[in-house]
């Protein structure tokens, strides 16, 4: 029996959920950083690039503004380098990380 269009089954779409992710640094999983994440986001309850054109958001993410990667454990675990952000805008920012410590990494050899 032939095969009909309607038989043939759909191609998946290709959406970043289908695609294997990387997992996080291991800095993500302490309980130092569940503590402080979740204090950030209590205190700073709506996401801040929203906020900065004009939407009002909540926050679901706390981001670190320098990349850890870049700025160390240090930056890592201090105040000053996080910032709010939903889901959206954290997403938007980590593409344009992924460029910015691709090229930090290309600079600084065996340093990240």
């Amino acid at each position: 029996m032939a095969q009909l269009p309607w038989d043939t089954p759909r191609p998946k779409a290709d959406t970043y959920k289908d695609r294997p992710r990387q997992a996080s640094a291991s800095l993500y999983h302490t309980y130092r950083w569940a503590r402080l994440s979740r204090a950030f986001r209590a205190e700073h309850p709506l996401c801040a690039e929203c906020n900065r054109n004009g939407i009002i958001r909540a926050a679901t993410c706390v981001d670190h503004i320098t990349p850890w990667p870049i700025c160390g454990e240090q930056g890592f675990f201090n105040r000053a380098n996080l910032q709010p952000l939903c889901e959206d805008c954290n997403n938007r920012k980590g593409q344009r990380d992924k460029k910015r410590i691709e090229q930090w990494k290309k600079e600084h050899p065996g340093e990240g």
